[in-house]
């Protein structure tokens, strides 16, 4: 098992945005510290000892914790250590996400002192439909960094009091917003018109490089046989369709153009300590 003192920072970040939070964080803290990544982790324990903080940042999958992150967190354990409660969205709604992850951490024995809702780029979102394109960007990653520091204070007044996570604001998309991307998903589910299920890749311009293999956090793509997903394992995080170099991947859901239609006025970031 592994064990740590003083910050760290866990995270589950196939696209990178969680990471990118969770370390201007832990810099506003005022330490570098132990960065444990388990998006390409299938399983491990780790256990943090009381006067440890720990910085866990995961991704919002349709307004829940991601399930692949709350399976990699099923064997940590705290001894009392203070938890900073951090979920990242894509700029619709984080929903009931950001409780769930307080509670997966109380029952693991943290004392959760922070919380936090930063948006980062959707998973869907591309050139023709941006949903929060290019977030987290030196603002948020500034006004993380802020977050970090104002956490650091709590910790300094000796015993921080921890945080009823359902506090937290949630900033509004605008009724008539809403009732469309509703209205929207509904008629999509209603469909029986056929849906890509997962990412595409076209061979005409695949150089099987292998960037996308390496990009998955379930190994739904084999090194040597790039154009195929195993549809049993994708968590369609798009991780492979950002990362691929040749645009040879793309996941074209009915998704992202209601996504991007209805939520294209940027949302702030929200913080509770």
């Amino acid at each position: 098992p592994y064990t740590t003192l003083f910050r760290s920072l866990m995270t589950f970040s196939p696209t990178g945005t969680s990471r990118k939070v969770g370390q201007a964080i832990l810099k506003g803290i005022g330490s570098d510290g132990n960065i444990i990544d388990l998006t390409h982790i299938p399983d491990g324990q780790h256990s943090f000892q009381h006067g440890s903080v720990v910085i866990v940042t995961v991704p919002v999958y349709a307004g829940h914790l991601a399930p692949e992150a709350l399976k990699r967190m099923k064997n940590i354990s705290a001894s009392g250590a203070y938890a900073v409660a951090v979920v990242l969205y894509g700029n619709r709604a984080y929903e009931s996400a950001l409780c769930e992850l307080g509670d997966m951490l109380k029952s693991c024995g943290f004392r959760v002192i922070a919380g936090g809702a930063f948006v980062g780029e959707h998973s869907y979102s591309t050139a023709e439909y941006p949903i929060a394109s290019g977030r987290p960007d030196m603002e948020d990653l500034r006004q993380a960094e802020e977050f970090g520091k104002s956490v650091r204070c709590k910790m300094d007044n000796g015993n921080p009091a921890e945080v009823v996570l359902h506090k937290l604001p949630h900033p509004s998309s605008g009724f008539m917003n809403k009732l469309r991307f509703i209205a929207g998903v509904l008629r999509i589910r209603n469909s029986k018109a056929p849906r890509q299920m997962v990412p595409h890749a076209d061979e005409s311009l695949c150089v099987h490089c292998g960037l996308c293999s390496k990009a998955c956090p379930t190994n739904a793509i084999a090194k040597g046989d790039e154009c195929k997903t195993d549809h049993g394992k994708c968590i369609r995080c798009c991780a492979c369709v950002k990362v691929c170099p040749h645009s040879a991947r793309s996941f074209n859901t009915p998704f992202a153009p209601l996504l991007s239609y209805n939520f294209s006025r940027q949302k702030p970031n929200v913080t509770l300590l």
